[in-house]
């Protein structure tokens, strides 16, 4: 939750101090954020902060995991093999 409230924080704010010096420089932020876990419900649940999730789901993209995407397989493989030759 801590590292929440400073990524919040950052997210919310257009200046951000620099490391040892003793003045702020402008920021524009954009975030890309990609996980395995239901945001919703770890809100629901207290997890994750609400005021976070929000602000960060803004286009959700939902990639079904490789196990329900067996049609893919043979050209991740063909795609990778070619590679490490």
């Amino acid at each position: 939750m801590l590292l929440q409230v400073k990524l919040l924080r950052v997210y919310k704010s257009t200046k951000s101090p620099l490391i040892g010096a003793n003045h702020s420089i402008r920021i524009d932020v954009r975030v890309l954020a990609a996980t395995n876990k239901n945001l919703a419900e770890e809100v629901a649940a207290g997890r994750f902060r609400e005021d976070l999730f929000y602000r960060l789901h803004v286009i959700s993209i939902v990639l079904p995991p490789l196990r329900e995407r067996q049609e893919d397989l043979p050209l991740l493989m063909q795609h990778f093999l070619g590679h490490s030759l």
